[in-house]
């Protein structure tokens, strides 16, 4: 099985500089596919437009890619479906056009449901496998943590930033490496890390990538919505 991720860029046509943007994301995914090699069955590629996509094996850190993601291309808003699922294609681990099967169909069909469920419009990631009752513990966790998010100020994104800066991305991260790197005092950055809820985010994300790499083990099946 393979974690198939598409995205796209929000309102894209209304987006000022469309050219600039292409180069950012052409040169943001060409940093993610060094980065993150290891964990990557075919390679994030630019497909239609201001659209991406990418294969991925189960076990590679998918939130943490989107996270990274996001705050590469800032302030650029995007949505993003992941699907799990089968290919039944050949697989070009250069780019990932042309490979198909139900991984990259669930993608989509989740990529088309952050249109109809997005929370008011703070929650704009969906994950499908075809298993409904894992799909919507998976979904309850993404939205969760998408809510924490949208309640941030800058000063409580930059704690994020910081830990993924640094290839951070767990809740037992070092406080005081945190505090050192934003060159706080501990008792200014205990009262933003409480107040960001960090820990929590960064927790459900952890329970939500658990939840879908439970699903290879088990059965999976195919969804087409």
């Amino acid at each position: 099985m393979y974690l198939a991720l598409i995205a796209d860029v929000i309102d894209s046509k209304i987006v000022q500089e469309r050219l600039d943007l292409q180069k950012q994301l052409e040169k943001t995914l060409q940093k993610i596919n060094e980065l993150f090699k290891d964990c990557l069955a075919s390679a994030f590629t630019l497909t239609l437009g201001d659209e991406f996509q990418a294969l991925l094996k189960v076990d590679a850190p998918i939130f943490q890619i989107i996270d990274i993601l996001r705050s590469e291309l800032k302030p650029t808003q995007l949505r993003f479906g992941i699907g799990l699922g089968e290919i039944v294609t050949d697989i070009d681990p250069l780019q990932s056009i042309g490979a198909d099967g139900p991984a990259y169909w669930n993608a989509r069909a989740a990529i088309n449901l952050v249109h109809q469920k997005n929370d008011y419009g703070n929650t704009q990631i969906y994950f499908l496998s075809g298993n409904d009752s894992q799909d919507s513990v998976v979904n309850a966790l993404i939205a969760s943590g998408e809510a924490i998010r949208s309640g941030w100020r800058e000063s409580q994104e930059e704690i994020l930033l910081n830990l993924l800066k640094r290839s951070v991305y767990s809740e037992s991260f070092s406080q005081q490496d945190l505090a050192q790197s934003l060159e706080l005092n501990p008792s200014a950055l205990s009262k933003r890390l409480k107040s960001s809820s960090i820990r929590i985010y960064l927790r459900g994300r952890a329970a939500a990538l658990a939840c879908i790499q439970s699903l290879e083990k088990g059965e999976a099946h195919e969804r087409i919505v």
